[in-house]
């Protein structure tokens, strides 16, 4: 779950900034540089709630603790 969340959160805010950045009409190197900087800050964001959420189900759900077996 971390790692779709995380894939998910970097991608899109790699397209927002290459998005921005054409509009804005700014260098193409500085476009990239902040796409790949906003990309690595929005996927570790992305994996800590991923693996927020995947601990917080598995304490939530009974069927997957061992002592229900």
């Amino acid at each position: 779950m971390a790692r779709r969340t995380a894939a998910t959160f970097g991608y899109a805010a790699f397209i927002l900034e290459l998005t921005l950045g054409w509009f804005a009409g700014w260098d193409i190197e500085w476009v990239l540089v902040r796409g790949l900087a906003a990309m690595l800050i929005a996927s570790l964001v992305g994996w800590t709630i991923g693996a927020l959420a995947y601990e917080l189900t598995l304490k939530s759900d009974p069927s997957t603790s061992s002592a229900s077996r």
